[in-house]
């Protein structure tokens, strides 16, 4: 079945990046619960669902306009609160398959009309890539001192000093940093340091390959907050996109990205290439502890 998903996934939302395994990985949980619609005998729509949060609410192309999306919508909700959850969320939950829902092609506008609004306010949500054949940012490498700041890559002898930067920058961000892989020789997904009199005061993880054959990312860019001001996040991601270009990748992207940040990786040349609507809805469940709700696990349409 997770092949079955992947393929309608893939099929209906063929702009977003991430990568297959990821996705498989994610559409594999356990811990996810369904609710599927067939026509004809044929998925004609799904919605995946982990704990609040609608990871994927998807509906084949031949089958859209035909008040399916409503229905696992509907029903989502309805399963979503049964639980005792008092929020909706809809895309980035534990972990996310797309950030939010994606609004190129204004399915956004669908979730707006049945009471959903963006979490994040006045913040946008974005992913960004970059041509690398049109960076030409090449006046500095990786090893390079620049302004007393030394960058250079980590080894496991800084996990310690990666750990209490992250810390100080931005303590979400320490469960990606964690993987002792990451700072091991030969790992898709590396970490760059900035180092001052011994210091580590910034990280940035560049990776290669990890959301698709050819495509190189960064992300995760923290400084220590005595530090900003500096120009040193943006210095990070300079070299770590000149790296990616260095080992033949012909795209750069990161994903999930806000308003704030866009500009730091602008100067490297990144641009927006989607906004998502981080879509939420807060309800009262239309049902009590005494009367539980049913609800199927699949629909047939005729």
């Amino acid at each position: 079945m997770t092949n079955q998903l992947y393929d309608l996934y893939r099929r209906n939302l063929p702009d977003i990046i991430r990568s297959e395994e990821k996705v498989k990985e994610i559409l594999d949980n356990k811990q996810n619960h369904h609710i599927y619609i067939y026509k004809e005998n044929n998925l004609a729509g799904v919605s995946i669902i982990n704990e609040n949060t609608i990871y994927l609410l998807c509906v084949d192309k031949p089958c859209q306009n035909q008040g399916i999306g409503t229905r696992l919508l509907s029903q989502s909700e309805e399963y979503i609160f049964s639980k005792g959850h008092e929020k909706v969320t809809l895309g980035a939950g534990k972990d996310y398959i797309i950030p939010g829902v994606p609004m190129n092609k204004k399915a956004h506008e669908f979730f707006k009309k049945r009471g959903y609004t963006h979490a994040w306010g006045e913040t946008g949500c974005f992913d960004m890539s970059l041509n690398l054949a049109d960076f030409n940012q090449n006046q500095n490498s990786i090893g390079d001192t620049i302004n007393g700041i030394t960058y250079r890559w980590a080894t496991p002898n800084d996990i310690e000093g990666v750990t209490a930067c992250v810390k100080s920058a931005m303590e979400e961000f320490l469960q990606y940093y964690q993987d002792t892989s990451l700072y091991e020789k030969g790992s898709n997904t590396t970490v760059l340091l900035a180092v001052q009199d011994g210091e580590i005061i910034g990280t940035l993880q560049v990776a290669q390959n990890v959301e698709g054959k050819g495509i190189g990312s960064v992300g995760c860019t923290t400084t220590n907050p005595k530090h900003r001001g500096k120009g040193i996040a943006t210095t990070m991601i300079i070299l770590g996109t000149k790296h990616l270009k260095d080992m033949g990748l012909p795209m750069a992207f990161l994903s999930f990205t806000f308003t704030d940040i866009v500009p730091m990786y602008g100067k490297a040349g990144y641009t927006i290439c989607m906004e998502y609507f981080k879509g939420e809805k807060v309800a009262k469940p239309l049902f009590n502890d005494s009367h539980q709700m049913s609800l199927p696990a699949y629909e047939k349409l005729a």
